[in-house]
């Protein structure tokens, strides 16, 4: 049995929105003469760092914002192996979040975004793990992309070849070393070069914690009066933006040094940018071009910024006429928004609904507004999907709206709305992604686009506008989410896993939801060989989009059943569809739409268990309640007030959920009760903590440090039982070397380093090469109870079905203290 107690409270992060950044910006008379001051730095760096949150912020945001060069983050992974503190997603979905927090926090500091193929497996100690499972060559090809495509001057790493602490971050030094020298090679990755050229940065430098004698130094607390702003205080609002990983930080203000010392290229000595040339001498023939915008300047009127918009066209002409592509096509993109800016002009396009199926049509309702008293025609609009243009030749009245309706159809085949690296299946080390214009972006464009063909001062400029759904929220007011094109059903199963001791059977409850009208049909379990169901399979018939109906599914087995995987299947028209649409929706990123298998892990276990009753207090969230509630144990979610007020002696058991120090504010204070259960006989289990947020100096009733980040992160190092005869590895199941395989991602993390009083440890294990690490699981009697501190990933191993992780934490719960 598993219930929600009648006081609790799920905890929820509340992030206050930035609403804007999900529909179109308004521009400030600063953010014009930033962007009219930029026009004359022809200037590019890009930081190449392992995993989002690994960016120091600052440096971007004073390459971005202070030195207006073209400035990008190169993240090896999309932080996929992490977890998340806002939520229950993780792995895939928890890499779409950690993107799309990327991306955010660019929008703050004003760079851009690029990945490889890599996925974050999870920890890894040595770059040589890494980069063999990463395939080095592969993601060394795709650095080699992105610096061929972002074209550097230089390259700034995070980490160096040997300081990092993580073979993760230890290998983004080595690639951005290697790809330093690799992008200027031509018979190197030559199938680029059908597109792109060879590029060889100036240098590549490391943003060094630990400064040589010849490091070169920036002061990235420097104020900066046009934006109001110090470049670390940008920083403290973009970083603040990895959300998932608790990384919210208050801005620090005065002079902040950050140091570079030399990897490869050039040396320099306090100039990063010594011998580089950023002004538009790199382009043949532009000779007046800085001092065409140098005027523009000058007669730019804060109060008056369209007054510059003639002067601004003419520059635009005047690089039409230039050859370079490059810088030449860079600029002419920035001018193109600096005259939609400075005419203030509000270009829209509107969907009602956030989704339909394909081979259904919807209105797209784009706007457009000219508040400038500037004369600008509108020649035509086009839309994704519409039948054609819509012509209109005709100039905009000033402040007045111009509303166009076209119909998108949406072709009967269209691709649904995934990520584009999701759309295959990998193998958990690399994404599959089979088309190379892919590989390297952040995220799928946009399924409609409206295109507004404008002429402005005699010359024609095209202007194009995502499609979103937009709506009125009664607390937070106007919001936008993407449109997109999603299954005519979802499908999907109450949980991940099931698991079946002894002959049990469940019953799995599954729900079809429709996404468009008169939806009929059957739905059904495909099961592995010897599973059993009943019913076979249920008709369903929904009436009306969003209509949806939930069925259960007894499943049962027998004595030569294995596990293995169901998946539920429904067929419909005569297709057939198996995905569940998944909606991510925090209000600091764009809600997100993404498709998985609806599909269960029905796993048959060996097993004994004790019955009980167990107090569960949820940390950072996990899926642990749900998987011992399946072996039929009595659990209930622990509230602050229940841990306040609530008789505790009628749990046999207390868990803490992963972080729970962490993330339950009054857990520390509330601790001494749980000390007093334990004395009092209880079994008082916590999982790990991380270093950050810790609540308490000491957890529990004796003193263990858990400040570190000790780990094994090979999930098959070998595991030693320490003390045989103990109750743990005996009852009610013997535990054994097998009960140590198959387990995912890793042993454990964030290890007690050191213990004391009573506690002893039970387990020891390391990864190749290193010490034995016995802070994994420790055990003290305390009064007539148990207190444990355990750091081994049950999080992760339950969920999973991993069968003998199920047997050694049900010993965990049936402890028992001296009687």
């Amino acid at each position: 049995m598993f219930r929600v107690k009648k006081s609790f409270i799920l905890l929820v992060l509340i992030l206050f929105p930035l609403s804007i950044f999900f529909g179109q910006s308004n521009y400030s008379s600063s953010q014009i003469l930033q962007s009219l001051k930029k026009l004359n730095v022809l200037g590019s760096v890009l930081y190449i760092a392992a995993h989002p949150d690994d960016e120091n912020t600052a440096v971007l945001s004073y390459m971005s914002q202070g030195k207006l060069v073209r400035t990008a983050y190169l993240s090896l992974t999309r932080g996929d192996g992490g977890q998340n503190l806002i939520g229950k997603e993780k792995g895939d979905l928890l890499g779409v979040i950690r993107t799309q927090e990327l991306l955010s926090a660019r929008r703050i500091d004003g760079a851009e975004q690029f990945f490889t193929r890599a996925i974050d497996f999870g920890y890894s100690k040595t770059p040589d793990e890494t980069l063999d499972l990463w395939n080095k060559e592969l993601i060394l090809g795709d650095v080699v992309k992105a610096i061929r495509q972002f074209r550097p001057d230089i390259i700034l790493t995070r980490f160096s070849k040997t300081q990092g602490g993580h073979g993760h971050h230890l290998s983004s030094a080595i690639l951005a070393e290697e790809a330093f020298y690799a992008a200027a090679d031509p018979t190197r990755f030559p199938e680029q070069l059908e597109e792109l050229e060879p590029w060889q940065p100036k240098r590549v430098l490391w943003n060094t914690w630990s400064p040589s004698s010849k490091a070169a130094a920036i002061d990235i607390g420097e104020y900066n009066p046009i934006i109001g702003k110090s470049f670390s205080e940008i920083s403290a609002a973009s970083r603040s933006m990895h959300k998932s990983q608790g990384f919210g930080v208050s801005p620090s203000r005065g002079t902040q040094l950050n140091h570079f010392d030399l990897m490869a290229g050039d040396s320099l000595n306090n100039n990063l940018f010594e011998g580089i040339d950023q002004t538009w001498s790199r382009v043949p023939n532009s000779s007046d071009i800085e001092n065409s915008v140098n005027e523009i300047i000058k007669k730019f009127e804060p109060q008056h910024p369209h007054k510059i918009v003639k002067d601004l066209v003419g520059l635009y002409n005047k690089l039409e006429k230039l050859d370079d592509g490059y810088w030449v096509n860079l600029k002419k993109k920035e001018i193109k928004q600096i005259i939609k800016m400075c005419s203030g002009l509000w270009l829209e396009s509107i969907v009602w609904e956030p989704a339909i199926a394909p081979g259904e049509s919807i209105d797209v309702r784009s706007m457009i507004v000219n508040r400038s008293s500037i004369p600008i025609e509108i020649e035509k609009v086009y839309s994704t999907y519409s039948s054609g243009d819509t012509i209109l030749n005709q100039t905009l009245d000033q402040n007045i709206p111009l509303n166009i309706k076209q119909e998108s159809s949406i072709p009967a085949d269209a691709d649904y709305t995934q990520p584009y690296w999701l759309k295959e299946e990998h193998n958990g080390k690399v994404f599959t992604v089979s088309n190379p214009n892919n590989i390297g972006l952040a995220e799928n464009g946009e399924v409609i686009k409206s295109k507004f063909y404008l002429n402005i001062f005699n010359t024609s400029f095209e202007y194009e506008v995502p499609a979103k759904h937009r709506w009125t929220d009664p607390v937070k007011g106007e919001q936008f989410r993407p449109f997109v094109i999603r299954p005519e059903l979802s499908l999907s199963i109450e949980q991940p896993t099931y698991v079946f001791a002894k002959g049990k059977s469940h019953d799995v409850n599954v729900n079809v939801k429709t996404n468009t009208k008169n939806a009929i049909g059957r739905i059904y379990l495909s099961l592995p060989n010897g599973w059993h169901s009943e019913p076979a399979e249920y008709n369903f018939n929904l009436e009306e989009k969003n209509d949806q109906a939930n069925f259960a599914f007894k499943i049962s087995t027998n004595n030569k059943t294995e596990s293995g995987t169901a998946k539920l299947i429904a067929e419909m028209n005569g297709k057939t569809f198996s995905d569940q649409i998944i909606e991510i929706d925090y209000s600091h990123i764009p809600v997100q739409t993404v498709l998985q298998p609806a599909k269960t892990k029905l796993v048959k276990l060996d097993i004994e268990f004790e019955p009980k009753r167990i107090g569960y207090i949820m940390g950072s969230g996990d899926d642990i309640p749900l998987s011992l509630a399946q072996l039929g144990y009595e659990i209930d979610l622990l509230s602050d007030d229940d841990l306040d007020n609530e008789d505790l002696s009628i749990y046999d058991v207390i868990i803490c959920g992963i972080r729970a120090f962490n993330t339950r504010e009054q857990l520390g204070r509330q601790q001494k009760r749980l000390i007093d259960f334990v004395e009092q006989g209880g079994t008082w289990i916590v999982q790990h903590n991380t270093r950050f947020g810790t609540q308490v100096e000491q957890i529990g009733p004796f003193p263990f440090s858990t400040r570190g980040r000790d780990r094994i992160a090979d999930e098959t190092a070998p595991l030693q039982i320490l003390m045989p005869d103990h109750q743990v590895f005996n009852s009610p199941n013997k535990i054994t070397d097998k009960d140590f395989e198959g387990w995912v991602q890793e042993r454990g993390l964030y290890f007690a380093e050191s213990w004391g009083g009573k506690l002893y440890p039970l387990l020891a294990g390391n990864d190749t090469g290193e010490p034995s690490k016995l802070g994994g699981l420790l055990y003290a009697n305390y009064g007539k109870g148990v207190f444990i501190f355990t750091a081994y990933s049950w999080f992760r191993q339950l969920p999973a079905g991993v069968p003998g992780t199920y047997r050694l934490f049900v010993n965990l719960i049936s402890a028992k203290g001296k009687q």
